[in-house]
């Protein structure tokens, strides 16, 4: 007998930081654990936040493809880093009035800082904005290149460039069927 497939949705609007990533990993966890479904259909709006906390999360999303399959769809924005967590999706979507921003990173610098800090910063820099682009690039058909050059550029993109790129495999007004199981991620 062949159990039906059965999808999670689940809400995440928020900003990428270590505490919320954490908490996230753990909600899908508890909420695989109790629902055993075959697919995590994620509706995410996100104005980025943390680098590092971005690439963890992703890392484990792509992590459960070989137990499940991950959707993503932006209801929003998808603004920096959240691009990366966005591409953590085998298939991916956006309401036909969603946007993404790439753009730099940067960092804070509290008090005095010698020239070899600087140079770390700066080196830690480029090193995040190439995973950045080397991660989008593989799950798009934006090259590295164009990525650095999105960066640069500061503005949103619509759904109809993030569809030319493949970034988004279809515009697709959000829809949760009559029955399903919906969770919503909200954390304090």
């Amino acid at each position: 007998m062949t159990s039906q497939p059965k999808t999670l949705f689940i809400n995440f609007f928020d900003v990428i930081d270590l505490t919320k990533v954490g908490k996230f990993i753990q909600f899908c966890t508890d909420a695989i654990n109790q629902h055993n479904p075959t697919e995590l259909y994620f509706f995410i709006s996100s104005n980025g936040g943390d680098v590092d906390s971005g690439f963890v999360l992703y890392n484990y999303l792509v992590s459960l493809q070989g137990k499940l399959t991950v959707v993503m769809h932006n209801t929003g924005t998808i603004d920096s880093i959240a691009n990366v967590i966005f591409m953590g999706g085998q298939k991916r979507y956006a309401a036909p009035n969603a946007s993404f921003l790439f753009h730099g990173v940067s960092m804070n610098f509290s008090g005095p800082q010698s020239r070899t800090t600087i140079k770390e910063t700066l080196s830690r820099l480029d090193g995040m904005e190439s995973r950045i682009a080397e991660t989008v690039s593989k799950n798009s058909n934006l090259t590295e290149a164009e990525l650095k050059n999105l960066f640069l550029q500061g503005e949103g993109k619509d759904v109809n460039f993030a569809l030319e790129k493949g970034i988004i495999n279809e515009v697709r007004v959000p829809s949760i069927p009559h029955g399903s199981i919906h969770l919503a991620m909200t954390f304090v």
